[in-house]
């Protein structure tokens, strides 16, 4: 008994020793464990901050872009002359010279006043008016009726929305045109012409 007692007072450093030793590594394991996961914490919160920083920055190209878009689109509709006030005389001048173009027997037309356009949206600075436009042509076949309104819809000053088109056929040998030619159909067409106007201005 006195033996072990005496081995164990000699073994009592070292063992002291290496418990201090394992405290130590256990608490270096733990220390570096907290390094290591403040670490991912850091790069997960930059990761985080770079993909919110991209994300950023693609939503003002988009808006930039959308912006670009939208002016692009006005300056278009500004140089056809459909923002603003009613290009009357141009659209007069329009339908005859497609009415001297195609060689059409004739043309008669009626441009109301112009109406606010049904269901137009207000806070964007600008409003719909729309013009209805009623023209009679007589004509020697269909065709001359189709190229007339593309001539229209092309070269209008407007949005050209065609509201009815009704034809039938001439029945009344009275009913002549220039150069005594017979036509053969009549036309008589209503047609929204549609336009931009400030939201204060009201004709």
């Amino acid at each position: 008994m006195n033996q072990l007692r005496a081995e164990l007072r000699l073994l009592r450093w070292p063992l002291l020793l290496l418990a201090l030793a394992l405290l130590t590594a256990l608490v270096a394991g733990l220390f570096a464990r907290h390094l290591v996961q403040g670490a991912e914490r850091q790069a997960a919160a930059a990761e985080l901050a770079a993909a919110n920083s991209r994300n950023a920055v693609q939503r003002l190209q988009n808006e930039e872009q959308d912006i670009r878009a939208k002016i692009a689109a006005y300056e278009t509709l500004r140089a056809r002359g459909i923002i603003g006030a009613e290009q009357r005389l141009d659209w007069v001048e329009l339908m005859r010279n497609s009415q001297r173009e195609r060689k059409l027997l004739g043309l008669e037309y009626e441009i109301l006043p112009r109406q606010p356009w049904p269901g137009n949206q207000s806070g964007t600075g600008y409003r719909f008016m729309s013009s209805s436009v009623r023209v009679q042509i007589p004509l020697l076949h269909e065709g001359d009726l189709l190229r007339f309104l593309g001539d229209v819809q092309t070269g209008a000053s407007a949005f050209v929305r065609l509201h009815s088109c009704k034809l039938q056929r001439n029945t009344m040998p009275e009913v002549q045109a220039g150069g005594g030619r017979h036509p053969n159909l009549l036309a008589d067409c209503r047609m929204d012409w549609i336009t931009l106007a400030p939201e204060g201005e009201h004709k």
